[in-house]
């Protein structure tokens, strides 16, 4: 099965106000997030990238298997999906669209007829 921009966008703030920090205490003093600006978030994003790039350079250097511990890696680009996702709800930008309008724009504009 496979998983919607819609599907995420719902289950994202269906789960944003019943989210906990480490001291169980609710992340959010707003149900939908809007507590944190949007730097709050893109900063939550980064850091997510930053740690799937460290778990791609431990498998460059031989740390970590590539094939064996592909889940870790999975994990963390899951974390960047649902982080890009709620950034782009602050920003009240329609992710799906916004992603199929660049895509066929950068096709058009390479001279590719692959389109979404």
């Amino acid at each position: 099965m496979s998983l919607t921009f819609d599907a995420l966008r719902k289950a994202n703030l269906a789960r944003l106000p019943l989210f906990k920090n480490c001291h169980g205490k609710p992340a959010h003093s707003k149900a939908d997030g809007s507590d944190w600006p949007l730097d709050a978030w893109s900063n939550a994003m980064a850091g997510e990238v930053g740690e799937a790039a460290n778990i791609i350079k431990k498998m460059r250097r031989g740390d970590l298997d590539r094939i064996k511990d592909r889940s870790l890696l999975a994990d963390e680009l899951a974390d960047v999906a649902v982080y890009l996702d709620l950034l782009a709800y602050q920003a009240n930008i329609d992710l799906g669209l916004a992603v199929k309008d660049k895509f066929n724009r950068t096709s058009e504009r390479v001279g590719c007829d692959v389109r979404l």
